[in-house]
């Protein structure tokens, strides 16, 4: 069996992760082999038993080809038993192909280890298929030394678009509890006051998960983005795709802050198996006080979902003091990790194309963001 070949017919069958339906591997030995289009569904509700990230779920992936990417799902393991997964967004075309691998590959059983031979087996696979180079981030240094072991490693980012990690800050991660007081006793005393002010004001929470919910405010973020300067990263499609795909799976909610029956305050999170991330967030600027009852309410009903942990993203400039006074815990990730899996090309790229690229970043991430609104 060829590594592009398919994977065999769905079996459904029982492993330590649950009953699920997915598609098996190579019937010969273990290698890593194409996920089928049909069976993605099957996998996102796969990868919410495991500790994958986010951006590994195909709901996350599958909405990013509005924006020109095309998503390439695998797993590796023995017959009926997938051991390893990984979702490679691409770009280009063969023998150029540019690959961009986020916050993977991915155990699918705890306390696995995915062997070094696994990872040379997909450099391998990427190679036969044609990229250039594959770059890599993940939360674990470990899991990104045993990639780089296996081939030509680069500990540069060599494809300036498309960045997955914190540039200017580390992630502001809330550890919630089981009971609300003890999660709110780890919070900045000015949190608590401003959700005893919210009470009195009169501040009402609604969570909805339709797409529709989150097309009717999206002219509050266009408004906000315009007022605060800060760019909106996707077309509203790509978000009310990623709606629609998570809705299924209970992944996904649109929160909205109301008064006198008018959304005053919004946001848009999303969950894996272990963590809630807050993808979006907007305020008219006379109820912009009002984030804190929005994130609090948001954090509880994410945990009431099964999301522990409630990631609110980076913090660069003043929303650092903001987001320092719910979470203690600051997380910060290894950089990238570029393979190069065709030499000659990757020369061509790196000396003639990644400084015009680079150069262009601002003017191009500017004019996507123009069109986003």
């Amino acid at each position: 069996m060829s590594f592009a070949s398919p994977i065999p017919e769905i079996k459904l069958h029982s492993t330590a992760i649950g009953a699920v339906r997915v598609r098996t591997v190579s019937p010969v030995r273990e290698a890593w082999a194409e996920v089928d289009q049909h069976d993605l569904r099957f996998w996102d509700g796969l990868l919410l038993e495991t500790n994958s990230w986010i951006y590994q779920y195909p709901f996350w992936n599958e909405p990013l080809r509005a924006m020109g990417l095309t998503p390439r799902y695998l797993a590796w393991g023995e017959p009926g038993q997938p051991l390893a997964y990984v979702c490679i967004l691409t770009l280009g075309f063969s023998p150029a192909k540019i690959g961009l691998v986020f916050r993977g590959p991915t155990r699918l059983h705890a306390g696995a280890q995915i062997p070094r031979s696994a990872m040379a087996e997909l450099l391998d696979w990427g190679r036969k298929q044609g990229y250039m180079f594959i770059r890599f981030t993940h939360s674990d240094p470990e899991a990104l030394s045993n990639i780089a072991a296996n081939g030509d490693a680069r500990d540069i980012d060599v494809f300036p678009y498309f960045q997955d990690y914190p540039i200017q800050s580390p992630d502001y991660v809330v550890v919630q509890h089981d009971s609300e007081e003890e999660t709110l006793a780890g919070f900045d005393r000015e949190v608590r006051r401003k959700l005893r002010r919210a009470a009195e004001v009169g501040y009402e929470f609604r969570a909805e998960d339709s797409p529709e919910a989150l097309e009717k405010v999206w002219p509050l973020y266009q408004e906000c983005s315009h007022r605060k300067g800060f760019r909106l990263e996707r077309p509203l499609a790509v978000y009310l795709e990623l709606l629609r795909q998570a809705r299924p799976h209970d992944c996904a909610r649109v929160y909205s802050v109301l008064l006198d029956g008018k959304v005053v305050g919004n946001s848009v999170v999303v969950r894996d198996g272990n963590s809630a991330h807050c993808l979006l967030a907007a305020f008219t600027e006379e109820h912009r006080q009002s984030a804190a009852f929005l994130h609090w309410k948001s954090m509880r009903d994410m945990f009431r979902l099964g999301a522990r942990n409630y990631n609110m993203g980076p913090g660069p400039g003043s929303l650092a003091r903001f987001k320092q006074q719910f979470a203690a815990q600051q997380m910060a990730y290894p950089g990238p990790l570029t393979m190069v899996l065709n030499k000659r090309l990757f020369q061509l790229w790196w000396k003639a194309l990644y400084p015009v690229a680079k150069r262009l970043r601002p003017v191009l991430v500017g004019a996507f963001s123009r069109l986003c609104l």
